[in-house]
C-alpha cells in the first residue's frame, strides 16, 4: 500500500523563539502590571490601612502603659510587705529608731520608684527616709528626742545625717488622714492623694498596719510615689506626630498625662484633681467630654474600647481601657491618636511605593537581559561535569545555582557523582578483602596441611616400622604405639577445632551453662600442663586463687579456653615464667545489668610478645600474625579465635595486652561469679 504524504501544516517546524525573549518580556510585562496594581491597592486601601495602624499602636501603647503602672503600683506595697515582714520576724525593732534609719536608708536604694519609706508607730514616732530630686536621700524623723518637731536631716553617701534642712513644728503624724485611714482600714491599701509637708510635692501614699498577735496595730508602714514620675513616663511615649496619652479615675479627673504636666489645683488650701471636661488641652478635653456624652456613668467601661470623635472635622481615633489593682485603685487609660497623623505618612509611603515601583521596572528590564545568561551558564557548568565523570574525574562537582529546577538537578548530579565514586571505592575495597581473605585462607590451609600431615606421617611410621619387624623388643613398639598414640589424639584436636568452628559460626554449638568452681577447673589444667613446663625448664607462679568462686559458664568449654590460652603460653615462651592470677572485681562494663562482680584469670607469659599493631589479628579466623612463627611453634591458628567464640557464648570476655616483640603476653579471662565466699 503506497504510503500517503504528510500534511505540510503539520511538516512545518514551530517556530522557535529566542531565550532572551522568553526571558525578558514577561518579566517588563509583570512589573508594568504589578505596578499599575500597586498603585491603584495603595491608594485604594490607604484608609483602611490607617485604621489598622492606629488600633495596632494604641494597643502597643496601652500595653505599656498597663505594664508600667503594673509595676511602678505594686512596688510601693512589696517594700511595705517586706517591712511588715521583718518587723513580724523580730527582724527589725520599731524601737530602734538608728536602726531602721539604716535599714530604711539601705533599702530605698533598691526601688528607683519609691519617693518615700516610713514606719509610724502608733506611740507617734515616725521615721522615714525621702528621695530627693538630686538623687540623694534625706531622714525625716520625728520621736520623744524631736520634742514634737518634724525634723529633716540632709545626709552623706554613708546615710548620716549631717545638717539639719526643714523643721514642721507640732506635728503627730497620727491625725493625719493617710495614718488614720490605714489603720482603719486594717489592711493594705492606697491613701488619699496629699501634699507633702516636707518638699510640697503631690504624693500617693501605700500604706499597710503592723499587728501584734493580739491583733492589735503597732505601727504603719508606708511607701509613697509622686504624680510627676507617672507624667515623665506618659511623656515618654512615642505615641504619634501629636497622639497623646492620659489616665482618668471614674469620675473623670485627671491623674495623669503626656501633655499636661500638671493635673491638679489648690482650692481652698485643699488639693483637687482636675476635671479632663475642663482641661486645656483640647485633645484631653475633647476626648472626656466624648466618653461623658457616651457614657452616662463611666463606672460603664468595664472593657477595652475603640471610638473615634472629630475635633474641627478632623477624624481622632480614642481607645480606652480599664485599669485596676486589687488595693482599690480604678482608672481608665486613654490613648488618642489623629487621623492626620496617619494620613501624611500613608501619604508619603504612597509617593514612595511610586517610585520604588518605577525604579523596579528599570531594574526589571536590566535583570532580563543576564537572566538569559544566567540560566545557560548552570547547564554549560553540567555539561562539562558529566563529561569529567565519564572518564573517571571523580571529584568533578556542579557548584549550587541560585535557580530553583536547575539547584536540584545540581544536587542530584552531584549525589550521583558521589554515590558513584562510593560505590568504586566500596568495589576496590571488597576486591582488597577478598584478596586478603583469598590470602589468609591460603596460609591457613598451608599450616593446617602441615598439621595434619605431620601427626599423619608419625602415626604411618610408627605403625609401618611395626608391621614391617624393625622394633628389636617390645618397649620399642610400646614406645612407637604410644607416639602414634599422641598423634592420633593430636590430630583429633585439630579435626574437633575445625568442627567447632564450623558450629560457631553457624550458631550450632551446643553450650551447657551452670555453675562451675573456677579452681577445679583451672587447676586440672594447670596439673595437665605441669610436665611440659617442666620439660621447658620453665616456672610456674600460681597465685594464692580462691577454692570457693563459682562461675557460670560450660565447663568443658570453659577448660578449652583455658588450655588453649596455657597452652599457647607454654608454646611460645623459651625461656622465662608464666604466671596465674585470678581477682574479683567490680562488674563495670560487664553484661550483667545489676553490675554483678566479675573474676578475671590473667596468664601472663615472659615470651615472644605480639606488636601492637598486628593484635588486632589474632582473635580473627584464618589469620595469623606471621605464618612462619606459627608454623616454627606448630598450630593452626584457630585457639584464640575459638576462645573469644567460647567465652561469648558464655556471656564472658576474653582479651589480649603485650609491649611488643619479645616483651611477653598477657591474656585477661572475665566471666561474672554465681557465688562469691569469704575465704
Amino acid at each position: 500500500m503506497p504510503k500517503l504524504p504528510l500534511n505540510p501544516l503539520f511538516c512545518q517546524p514551530s517556530p522557535k523563539l529566542p531565550l532572551r525573549f522568553i526571558v525578558i518580556v514577561p518579566f517588563v510585562l509583570q512589573i508594568i502590571a504589578t505596578v499599575g496594581l500597586v498603585g491603584y491597592l495603595s491608594f485604594t486601601n490607604g484608609k483602611r490601612a490607617i485604621n489598622d495602624l492606629a488600633n495596632q499602636l494604641q494597643g502597643e501603647i496601652t500595653a505599656r502603659i498597663q505594664q508600667k503602672l503594673n509595676i511602678f503600683l505594686d512596688t510601693p506595697h512589696l517594700v511595705n510587705q517586706l517591712n511588715v515582714n521583718a518587723i513580724r520576724l523580730n527582724q527589725l525593732n520599731i524601737q530602734e529608731i538608728n536602726d531602721l534609719e539604716r535599714h530604711l536608708w539601705q533599702q530605698i536604694h533598691s526601688f528607683d520608684s519609691i519617693g518615700v519609706i516610713g514606719i509610724t508607730s502608733t506611740s507617734g514616732s515616725m521615721i522615714a527616709v525621702s528621695r530627693q530630686q538630686n538623687n540623694t536621700f534625706n531622714i525625716i524623723i520625728t520621736d520623744e528626742s524631736t520634742e514634737g518637731e518634724l525634723q529633716e536631716y540632709a545626709t552623706n553617701p554613708q546615710g548620716v545625717r549631717t545638717n539639719l534642712t526643714k523643721v514642721v513644728p507640732e506635728y503627730d503624724p497620727r491625725i493625719r488622714p493617710w495614718y488614720q485611714d490605714g489603720i482603719a482600714t486594717g489592711k493594705a491599701g492606697w491613701g488619699e492623694m496629699f501634699r507633702s509637708l516636707i518638699d510640697e510635692r503631690v504624693e500617693i501614699m501605700a500604706t499597710q498596719p503592723v499587728v501584734n498577735n493580739d491583733d492589735n496595730a503597732i505601727a504603719l508602714v508606708s511607701a509613697t510615689l509622686t504624680f510627676s514620675q507617672l507624667h515623665d513616663f506618659l511623656k515618654q511615649l512615642k505615641i504619634s506626630k501629636s497622639g497623646e496619652a492620659f489616665i482618668l479615675n471614674r469620675y473623670g479627673q485627671l491623674i495623669a498625662s503626656s501633655a499636661t504636666s500638671e493635673s491638679f489645683i489648690q482650692e481652698n488650701g485643699n488639693l483637687e484633681l482636675i476635671d479632663a471636661a475642663n482641661s486645656n488641652d483640647p485633645l484631653v478635653n475633647s476626648a472626656s467630654q466624648h466618653l461623658k456624652d457616651r457614657f452616662e456613668d463611666l463606672n460603664q467601661i468595664q472593657s477595652n474600647l475603640l471610638l473615634n470623635f472629630d475635633i474641627n472635622g478632623q477624624q481622632q481615633f480614642l481607645q480606652v481601657v480599664p485599669f485596676s489593682d486589687k488595693y482599690g485603685l480604678d482608672w481608665l487609660i486613654l490613648v488618642v491618636i489623629p487621623e492626620a497623623d496617619f494620613t501624611e505618612r500613608i501619604n508619603t509611603n504612597t509617593r514612595i511605593t511610586i517610585v520604588l515601583c518605577l525604579i523596579a521596572l528599570i531594574i526589571a528590564i536590566i535583570f532580563g537581559l543576564f537572566s538569559c545568561e544566567l540560566i545557560i551558564k548552570p547547564v554549560k557548568n553540567l555539561k562539562q561535569a558529566a563529561t569529567s565523570v565519564s572518564i573517571g574525574k571523580w571529584e568533578q562537582r556542579v557548584k549550587e545555582v541560585p535557580i530553583e529546577e536547575l539547584a536540584v538537578l545540581a544536587q542530584a548530579f552531584n549525589q550521583m557523582t558521589e554515590q558513584l565514586q562510593k560505590s568504586f571505592v566500596e568495589l576496590e575495597n571488597n576486591n582488597s578483602a577478598l584478596q586478603q581473605a583469598d590470602q589468609f585462607k591460603d596460609e591457613f590451609m598451608k599450616n593446617i596441611s602441615h598439621e595434619l600431615r605431620t601427626p599423619l606421617n608419625s602415626i604411618i611410621c610408627s605403625i609401618k616400622l611395626i608391621l614391617d619387624g624393625f622394633c628389636d623388643s617390645q618397649e620399642e613398639e610400646i614406645e612407637l604405639l604410644s607416639q602414634a598414640d599422641k598423634s592420633a589424639i593430636h590430630l583429633l584436636n585439630l579435626i574437633n577445632e575445625l568442627l567447632d568452628l564450623v558450629q560457631i559460626k553457624q550458631g550450632k554449638l551446643p553450650v551447657n551453662k551452670k555453675s562451675v568452681n573456677l579452681y577445679d577447673c583451672l587447676n586440672e589444667i594447670i596439673d595437665s600442663q605441669q610436665p611440659i613446663i617442666q620439660q621447658k625448664n620453665l616456672q610456674l607462679y600460681k597465685s594464692n586463687i580462691s577454692k570457693s568462686i563459682f562461675v557460670e559458664a560450660d565447663a568443658n568449654k570453659l577448660k578449652q579456653v583455658f588450655l588453649n590460652v596455657i597452652d599457647n603460653a607454654i608454646k611460645f615462651t623459651e625461656t622465662g615464667s608464666i604466671t596465674i592470677d585470678a581477682q574479683i572485681k567490680p562488674g563495670v562494663n560487664t553484661y550483667d545489668i545489676d553490675q554483678v562482680p566479675i573474676v578475671v584469670v590473667t596468664i601472663k607469659d615472659t615470651g615472644i610478645g605480639v606488636e601492637p599493631s598486628e593484635q588486632y589479628k589474632l582473635f580473627q579466623s584464618f589469620v595469623m600474625v606471621d605464618g612462619s612463627t606459627t608454623r616454627a611453634y606448630s598450630g593452626c591458628g584457630l585457639g584464640l579465635s575459638i576462645s573469644r567464640s567460647l567465652m561469648e557464648l558464655m556471656g564472658g570476655n576474653i582479651a589480649l595486652e603485650s609491649a611488643g616483640k619479645n616483651q611477653g603476653t598477657t591474656v585477661s579471662i572475665s566471666l561474672p561469679i554465681t557465688l562469691k565466699t569469704t575465704e
